[in-house]
C-alpha cells in the first residue's frame, strides 16, 4: 500500500511524505467512524476460507521475502547476483567476491532458520535432564541462532564482506537534506556535495502541497482502500488469535483496537513513519510463544498477560541505546528469522494441509472430520477454488500498476465463499471444512449418532428375523435340506 501511495504522488506531482500524512489522516477519522459503529462485527462474515488465504498470503510475503522475492530485489538469493546494490560499494575493491558474500549470504540465511528449529523441536525430546532446560532452550531458540550465526559471521569470515543492517549512527530522521529546501536526498542527488545540510524536520509539513490545495481532499479515495487493508488486516489477525480452539478467557475489543490502530497511525503519519498493523505471523508467534501445549500442539492453556507485549516494547525501544551493536546483525541472519516465522505458521493453516493432500496416498491422510467424512474429491474442489481465490488476490497484491486494490480483492473472498462454494459443495461439506470447531464437532457428533441410531435399527431388524426363521419348522427343513 505504502508503494502504491509513493506511486501516486509522483504521479500527482506531490511530496510523498506529506500525502502519505493526509491519507492517515483520512484513516483516523475512518477508524473513528468505524468503531462509533461498531463495523468492526462484520468480520466474523470472514470464515476459515477468508482467514486462511489472507494468512497464506502474509506467510508467502515473509518465505518469498527471505528466499528471494521475484517482484523485489530482496532475499538471500538476490546476493548472488552481481548487479545487486549490496555489492555496489565493493566495485573498486579486487579482493572483494560477490560469490563468496552471495554463498555466505545464503548459508547464513538457511543456517539460522534451521538451527531455530533444531533449538525448539528440543521442548519435547529426551534430551538433557528437566524440562526446565528443554523449555529455557525452546524459547530463547531464536535469540541463541541469531547470536551463533552473527558470530560465525563476524569471527569465522570475518574477511568475506556481507550486508548489514541499514542503522543510522544517532537517532534521528533518517532523509538526509542536499540543501536547506531539503526536497533532495543526500549523497544520491548531490553525489559531489561531502556533508548533507541536515535531516528533515520531525514533523511532516501538512501545508507542502506543491500547490495542489485539492490534495487532502483527494487524499480520502485512497485512504478508504487503505482502510479497508488496515480493516481485514487487523480483523482477520483478531479473528485467527481469538479462535475457540485457542481457549483465550480475556474477551474481545475489536472498536477499541481498531480506534487505537487508527490514533497509532495517524501519529507515525505525521512524523514520516511507516503504518502499523496486526501482522498476522508474528501475532501467530507470540500467541504459541506464551501457550501451554500438549505434545499434540493442542491447546491447554495461554498465558494472557499484557506484560509481555510492554516489555517486548520498552526493549525495541531502548534498542535504539545500542545501534553499534545493531550495525553487527548481518542482514542474511535476519532474512533466516523471517523464513523461520514464515515456515513456523505454515503447519497451523488447514489451508496449507489441504494443499499437502494432493501429494499424499489418501490412507494416509491425516485424521481430520473432512478426510473421514468427505469424498476425496470434493475436498480437492474445495482446496482448487481456494488456491485461485489465493492466486488472484496474489497477482494483484504483487502487481504495482494495480497493487492499490488488493485489499478490494480480498473483501471479494467473502461473497465468493457464500454464493459460489454452495453450488459446489453440499451444505454438511462446507460446515466440516469451514465451519468453526463447535459447528464441527455438533455436525461430527450428530452424524455418529445417526449411524449409531440406523446401526441398533438394523440389528434389531436383523434379531426379529432370525427369531421368525426360528420359529418357521418348514423354514428350518429347507435350511437344513439346503446345508446338506
Amino acid at each position: 500500500m505504502s508503494t502504491a501511495l509513493y506511486s501516486m504522488s509522483e504521479s500527482i506531482g506531490v511530496p510523498f511524505l506529506t500525502f502519505n500524512a493526509w491519507v492517515s489522516a483520512w484513516l483516523l477519522l475512518y477508524t473513528f467512524l468505524c468503531g462509533f459503529f461498531d463495523l468492526t462485527r462484520y468480520i466474523l462474515l470472514a470464515t476459515r476460507f477468508t482467514d486462511e488465504i489472507f494468512a497464506l498470503l502474509i506467510v508467502s510475503i515473509f518465505v518469498l521475502d527471505a528466499i528471494g522475492s521475484p517482484f523485489k530485489e530482496v532475499g538471500l538469493l538476490h546476493y548472488l547476483d552481481p548487479n545487486h546494490k549490496s555489492h555496489e560499494d565493493y566495485e573498486d575493491d579486487e579482493d572483494y567476491s560477490y560469490l563468496a558474500t552471495g554463498f555466505l549470504s545464503v548459508i547464513l540465511g538457511l543456517g539460522t532458520c534451521s538451527l531455530i528449529f533444531f533449538f525448539r523441536s528440543f521442548k519435547y525430546s529426551a534430551f538433557f535432564c528437566n524440562d526446565g532446560i528443554r523449555t529455557s532452550i525452546h524459547d530463547f531458540a531464536l535469540t541463541t541462532s541469531v547470536i551463533v550465526w552473527t558470530l560465525v559471521d563476524q569471527l569465522i569470515f570475518e574477511d568475506v564482506e556481507t550486508e548489514g543492517l541499514n542503522v543510522p549512527s544517532q537517532f534521528e530522521p533518517s532523509f538526509a537534506c542536499c540543501d536547506t529546501s531539503c526536497t533532495t536526498s543526500f549523497p544520491d542527488d548531490c553525489p559531489d556535495q561531502l556533508a548533507a545540510v541536515g535531516t528533515r524536520p520531525w514533523f511532516v509539513d501538512f501545508t507542502d502541497l506543491n500547490g495542489k490545495t485539492w490534495l487532502p481532499f483527494v487524499a480520502a479515495g485512497p485512504a478508504i482502500l487503505a482502510f479497508m487493508l488496515f480493516y481485514f488486516d487487523n480483523g482477520i489477525t483478531w479473528h485467527l488469535i481469538n479462535h475457540k480452539s485457542h481457549k483465550l478467557q480475556h474477551g474481545e475489543a475489536y472498536n477499541y483496537d481498531i480506534v487505537l490502530n487508527g490514533i497509532f497511525n495517524f501519529i507515525n503519519g505525521m512524523l514520516g513513519l511507516p503504518w502499523l498493523v496486526a501482522t498476522t505471523v508474528p501475532c501467530i508467534i507470540h500467541l504459541h510463544a506464551l501457550a501451554e501445549k500438549d505434545e499434540h500442539g493442542n491447546f491447554i492453556k495461554v498465558q494472557e498477560t499484557r506484560l509481555t507485549m510492554l516489555f517486548s516494547h520498552l526493549l525495541l525501544g531502548l534498542s535504539m541505546l545500542a545501534l553499534d551493536v545493531l550495525k553487527l546483525l548481518p542482514l542474511p541472519v535476519l532474512y533466516g528469522v523471517f523464513l523461520f516465522m514464515g515456515l513456523s505458521s505454515l503447519g497451523n493453516i488447514q489451508f496449507w494441509s489441504r494443499v499437502m493432500l494432493f501429494f499424499q496416498q489418501p490412507k494416509k491422510y491425516a485424521k481430520t472430520p473432512y478426510t473421514q467424512y468427505m469424498n476425496k474429491g470434493q475436498i480437492h474442489k474445495y482446496t482448487c477454488f481456494q488456491i485461485a481465490c489465493f492466486a488472484v488476490v496474489f497477482v494483484v497484491q504483487n502487481n504495482k500498476t494495480i497493487a492499490i486494490v488488493f485489499p478490494l480483492m480480498t473483501l471479494l473472498c467473502i461473497p465468493a465463499r457464500y454464493y459460489i462454494l454452495p453450488m459446489i459443495l453440499e451444505g454438511w461439506e462446507l460446515v466440516v471444512l469451514d465451519g468453526d470447531d463447535e459447528q464441527i464437532k455438533e455436525w461430527v457428533d450428530a452424524k455418529d449418532d445417526s449411524v449409531r441410531s440406523f446401526n441398533i435399527e438394523q440389528a434389531m431388524l436383523d434379531a426379529a428375523s432370525d427369531s421368525d426363521e426360528e420359529e418357521d419348522p418348514k423354514g428350518d427343513d429347507v435350511v437344513e435340506t439346503g446345508a446338506y
